[in-house]
């Protein structure tokens, strides 16, 4: 066999190159799946709609660098699936059998697509080759606040880029708990785990009511600090060291009346007389200088 047309075979425990023995003790080849009727071509199309992901509990991971994130951590995943001219590509080598090897270990099934049908399901416009369906985290996760708790809320946040790059911001800052109230953009879709560059993998989302939220913050002793551009305590003259919740409204119209009501108001100064700054710059702002008041 040359190396033009190398394959990888599920043999004695792991996906490996294929030396040219064709019994079927070296192993079984990865089902190849070619056509639209296929249940998974089903499942995974079904998942790049919000009523999809909601249905089958599952949201979709496209490229090498995700699905290694999600693998790193051990974030659960229900199937990988590899466009089959990656199989025979040197360029691919490197990334997909060691992430072959990693679904092997952990007995996540693995399946290869014809290039049409892949380039279907993906949803960039350069596809790299790989995909995965990732499982929602439980209904109903218990909402904590530890000792040093920090935390965002996005209350009516539209931009899925924004909450992508806020999704890295609190992934870089340490921060484990970000809140999604209803009229803000769903957090699992797919360009929002794209810009979050596997920070989705690594914090806890919960989704539901303002108010359940403001009703645990008040319960738990925890303050709640309103993003404000037109008014409010400076935010470097605000204390954020105790358990803090940042809370972050919609671009262009801020958070509602009811957020604005149920904490305090914090505003970044604008002295250059813009009306606004980015909402993911926002966050990273607040977030670090509540890092720096509990280093210092």
């Amino acid at each position: 066999m040359s190396s033009m047309d190398t394959e990888w075979l599920y043999t004695n425990g792991a996906y490996q190159v294929n030396t040219g023995c064709d019994s079927p003790e070296e192993g079984r080849a990865i089902a190849v799946i070619t056509s639209r009727d296929n249940p998974l071509f089903k499942l995974y199309n079904s998942v790049k709609t919000n009523r999809g992901r909601r249905k089958h509990r599952l949201f979709l991971v496209e490229g090498p660098h995700l699905v290694e994130e999600a693998f790193k951590v051990s974030y659960p995943l229900h199937s990988v699936l590899v466009a089959e001219e990656k199989f025979f590509s040197r360029q691919s080598s490197g990334w997909l059998l060691p992430l072959l090897q990693q679904a092997a270990a952990k007995s996540i099934p693995v399946y290869r697509m014809t290039g049409v049908l892949f380039r279907d399901l993906a949803e960039t416009e350069t596809p790299q080759g790989i995909l995965a369906l990732a499982m929602f985290p439980a209904e109903g996760m218990e909402l904590s606040a530890p000792t040093g708790f920090l935390g965002l809320l996005l209350n009516g946040v539209r931009d899925p880029g924004n909450i992508g790059m806020i999704m890295r911001t609190a992934w870089a800052a340490g921060v484990k708990d970000l809140f999604f109230t209803p009229g803000t953009a769903d957090p699992y879709s797919g360009k929002v785990v794209r810009a979050s560059q596997g920070g989705i993998f690594h914090l806890r989302l919960h989704q539901r009511p303002l108010s359940a939220f403001l009703n645990w913050a008040k319960e738990a002793a925890v303050t709640c600090w309103v993003g404000d551009p037109h008014g409010g305590t400076n935010y470097h003259q605000a204390d954020f060291s105790g358990p803090a919740l940042f809370i972050l409204g919609h671009e262009t119209q801020g958070p509602e009346k009811a957020a604005r009501e149920g904490g305090e108001r914090v505003k970044i100064p604008l002295p250059g007389g813009a009306e606004s700054l980015n909402v993911a710059v926002s966050a990273g702002i607040l977030l670090y200088e509540a890092l720096r008041q509990r280093t210092n």
